[in-house]
């Protein structure tokens, strides 16, 4: 049980330092005000901590065996499910993520379809990444013993839920004024 505990611990780290990576990126996208120094360390630190995350999390789901049975799929509840498959979304994803702004450093100037493809790709990574928190956020806290009551599980579920989504929309407008801007 300690393992989970220091991965819902790193889960709410990376959830954290993702807050702040994403609130300079799209400071810099509605602004163009750009600090390499700023951006690169929040970039880093959101996925040292992301990687370690998604090791323990491997390690829980096939040494630990919590959930690796396909029959426990059957009985479990739709946001473990989604939880785990944005995980994996996640992780096909954050590649292209990485790559996604690469033409600013190459001086690239980009093809309206490949603007169109990588914003696409941003999409889904945002969209992801707020479905994984999403599912991800409030059991964090029932694994640390801090949420104990289903009312205040599902109370804070709607606020995160909010919150998610007015972040999503403010990421993806940034980012498609970012990509589509270049276009028009």
């Amino acid at each position: 049980m300690k393992i989970k505990k220091i991965n819902a611990v790193l889960g709410l780290l990376v959830m954290l330092v993702l807050l702040c990576h994403a609130g300079i990126m799209s400071v810099s996208l509605y602004t163009g005000w750009y600090n390499f120094s700023i951006c690169k360390m929040f970039a880093k630190l959101t996925l040292t901590i992301f990687i370690l995350h998604i090791l323990l999390s491997l390690i829980i789901l096939f040494f630990r065996h919590d959930g690796a049975d396909v029959s426990v799929y059957k009985r479990a509840n739709i946001r473990l499910i989604v939880q785990r498959a944005s995980a994996l979304c996640l992780i096909a994803f954050v590649h292209f993520h990485m790559k996604a702004y690469a033409h600013m450093a190459t001086g690239e100037v980009l093809s309206p379809v490949k603007a169109i493809v990588i914003l696409i790709m941003e999409i889904l990574f945002i969209s992801f990444v707020l479905i994984h928190v999403a599912a991800s956020f409030s059991k964090a806290f029932i694994t640390l013993g801090i949420l104990t009551s289903p009312e205040k599980a599902r109370i804070m579920d709607r606020i995160v839920f909010v919150l998610l989504g007015i972040a999503g929309v403010i990421a993806i407008v940034g980012v498609t004024r970012f990509f589509i801007g270049g276009i028009i």
